[in-house]
């Protein structure tokens, strides 16, 4: 089963079909990768789809369906971004590497060693970086939309640039109580803005500008940015949420359900296809021992487990293991419930994918599996 992580919870509205009456669609090797997506997005009537396939030294095949919104679309292409939602989370998590590479910070490092100017509560004290990027750490989640979409009525006075506004998310968050025993996993979005503050506090630059300088450029994801990429320009993916009464997706308005910027470092990066794949494949480099960007080996340990779930599924670090019929893989999903992206390594052939709708619902959310378990054969 692939563990779903999603940045926020909604209701699902308006499907034309039971969900559970749709069979999984058959990948065809002989056939180009087209017609397998063109296929996927017909029988779970999404907008748009994007699917890449990596293996261990190249980005294999890349297909790019549909259109970005259901009414008055255009068709999408290779300069269409899609928003890849708590996928974001790996980035974050491979932004802290590259400090630990330089040794400014480490694994243990603790949020009372950066935060030396707040009071911050017993809870949370002994708590470290590794502790927060595996979800143990008894903070507070941050996942309800409320609390992703109108964080102001949360937390008063969050004021400021963005520096400011995370500070002060980091203050109100340290001084409560832990929500949740410390050493069990509770997934937190807000887990990741701390560490983005913690980097800010460090290094005096925002946490943006720090990932474009140490993972963007780097790795030559030259479509990388924060947000939804429609707001500025209208011929980008749209969102859909919800459905009509004949399955068809039902746009968003533009400025409907707009996250604070404050939860970039959790789940608001977008990015074309192509550079998605190429991200994934730079791990897949990274865990095979190759001569990387980052040293290999500090890379290798986000996908090291930091705890064992009880379907025997593994958290790392920003990075889920997941077990299926057996196979160990590594990845991670995500949805803003408008939109749904994934990732997936299969450890034993090298093979891997990714995935990119504009449409966050359940029949989404049973593409994506449908497409992971046919592409990388699980």
């Amino acid at each position: 089963m692939i563990i779903i992580a999603s940045l926020a919870a909604c209701n699902q509205k308006g499907t034309s079909q039971d969900v559970n009456q749709l069979t999984p669609i058959k990948y065809n090797k002989d056939l180009a990768l087209d017609s397998f997506a063109v296929a996927i997005q017909n029988h779970y009537q999404l907008p748009g789809l994007a699917i890449a396939t990596i293996d261990d030294s190249k980005i294999n095949e890349i297909a790019i369906v549909g259109t970005n919104k259901t009414t008055n679309g255009t068709a999408l292409d290779k300069n269409s971004k899609f928003q890849i939602a708590s996928c974001t989370k790996s980035f974050t998590a491979l932004l802290v590497a590259s400090f630990v590479d330089e040794g400014l910070i480490n694994w243990d490092t603790k949020i009372s060693d950066v935060f030396t100017d707040i009071q911050i509560h017993n809870d949370f004290k002994e708590t470290t970086i590794k502790q927060i990027l595996s979800h143990k750490a008894g903070l507070k989640q941050f996942w309800a939309d409320d609390e992703v979409f109108n964080i102001n009525s949360v937390i008063p006075k969050l004021q400021g640039n963005i520096v400011k506004k995370r500070k002060r998310f980091v203050l109100w968050n340290l001084s409560q109580q832990a929500d949740f025993k410390f050493g069990e996993h509770h997934y937190s979005n807000g887990g990741y803005v701390i560490i983005a503050s913690m980097l800010e506090k460090l290094t005096g630059k925002p946490y943006e500008e720090l990932i474009r300088e140490r993972v963007f450029i780097p790795l030559q994801l030259t479509s990388a940015e924060f947000g939804y990429p429609y707001i500025n320009d209208s011929t980008q993916p749209h969102r859909h949420m919800n459905r009509d009464g004949n399955g068809i997706g039902i746009t968003l308005n533009k400025k409907d359900r707009l996250p604070d910027k404050i939860f970039n470092p959790s789940g608001f990066i977008s990015l074309t296809i192509e550079d998605f794949a190429k991200y994934v494949l730079f791990h897949i480099q990274a865990i095979n021992g190759r001569n990387i960007e980052i040293k290999n080996t500090i890379v290798q340990e986000l996908f090291k487990p930091e705890i064992i779930l009880p379907n025997n599924n593994k958290v790392g670090l920003g990075w889920q293991i997941i077990y299926v019929n057996g196979v160990k893989t590594y990845g991670h999903t995500g949805s803003d419930q408008t939109m749904r992206a994934a990732m997936s390594i299969n450890t034993k052939t090298g093979k891997a994918v990714v995935f990119a709708t504009n449409i966050g619902d359940q029949r989404s959310e049973m593409a994506m599996v449908n497409v992971i378990f046919e592409l990388i054969k699980l």
